[in-house]
């Protein structure tokens, strides 16, 4: 794998300095970032035996250069569930939201060590703690372990003191996808909602409906779905024997009425943007308040790649939207959930 990663890296850069940009918005670094991942998920689905715990070992290896960061680090048992409350050194006084963050990778990979670095870069750019969870995998913990996990974590943060209406629940991709799976189940349970949710290219669909069977024609990630293909594998190992259509696995299925107003974001050169196009059709249909941002010829999750523009300007979106949910949260008070 090193050696393939390797060469992409030196084909990449060669290509960029004398074609230049894939796309005129690209840095060399959004595109090494792009081709690398595209390299990785190609190889690891052609070589379909490696374990989730091999996968897991990989993505904390590559992240290791970045242990050393500019950042509070607080470790902390959320009943239960390992947490981590990671806070920028560049944020000045006492923040006053904390978003309660679920991390990416199918809900079989992503940890605290591999989303350490991106979370120091959100907090420093949203000026806000986060408290990022280490919820329970597949295929060892099938659903409906990690959804369990992360509404008693959140209960956990509310019961230490924590005002809900200072609260913002986020995620990236699968994370995304269960942020909304917690906000249904606290509504349902009446539970204080958060402020709001901030959802970065969500996983809201993992029914045979989605596009996994339609990839977008700009996706810039490896498309041959088939059997062996690894989104393909992280459903299956997360659902075990559970209904696909289930509204706590894909949200696109559930009833989404009272719940806090979101900001929803995708790349538009991203495998689910379709699927997250419908999932805004969904929210307008239960007048959800909702934002729906689509950053031109952006892929997958970009907000948690190298500095770009576009990212810049992606975490300024998600700072500024905070920021007015946060000192207007008496305005969004959900029909359904006690706030």
């Amino acid at each position: 794998m090193f050696g393939s990663i390797l060469a992409t890296i030196l084909q990449t850069t060669l290509r960029w300095l004398m074609r230049g940009p894939k796309f005129s918005s690209w840095s060399l670094l959004m595109e090494l970032d792009v081709n690398i991942i595209t390299e990785a998920i190609k190889v690891l689905d052609a070589f379909g035996d490696f374990t989730w715990k091999e996968i897991r070992f990989l993505q904390d290896l590559a992240a290791c250069s970045f242990w050393s960061l500019e950042a509070t680090v607080e470790r902390v048992d959320c009943n239960g569930v390992h947490g981590e409350f990671i806070t920028s050194t560049s944020v000045t006084g006492k923040p006053k939201s904390i978003v309660f963050y679920l991390h990416g990778g199918g809900y079989c990979v992503g940890s605290c060590n591999s989303y350490r670095k991106a979370i120091v870069t959100l907090s420093k750019k949203t000026q806000s703690r986060f408290l990022v969870l280490e919820y329970a995998r597949a295929p060892e913990n099938q659903y409906p372990y990690a959804l369990d996990q992360v509404f008693e974590a959140y209960k956990w943060l509310i019961g230490q003191g924590v005002e809900p209406s200072n609260v913002v629940v986020s995620g990236d991709s699968a994370g995304g996808g269960l942020a909304v799976a917690l906000l249904v189940k606290l509504r349902d349970n009446g539970i204080p909602l958060p402020s709001c949710s901030v959802l970065m290219s969500p996983w809201t669909d993992l029914s045979p409906e989605s596009c996994m069977q339609n990839p977008n024609k700009w996706c810039c990630v490896h498309t041959a779905f088939n059997s062996n293909n690894l989104v393909v594998r992280f459903a299956r190992a997360y659902l075990g024997n559970a209904n696909p259509k289930d509204p706590l696995i894909s949200p696109q299925y559930a009833n989404l009425s009272g719940l806090p107003p979101m900001l929803l974001m995708a790349g538009g050169h991203e495998l689910l943007l379709h699927d997250i196009e419908r999932f805004y059709e969904r929210c307008k249909e239960y007048d959800m308040k909702v934002i729906f941002d689509v950053a031109d010829y952006m892929p997958h999750v970009y907000q948690i790649l190298h500095q770009h523009k576009e990212v810049d300007c992606s975490l300024e979106k998600i700072q500024k939207f905070i920021c007015e949910m946060i000192e207007n949260s008496d305005l969004s008070q959900g029909a359904s959930g006690k706030r």
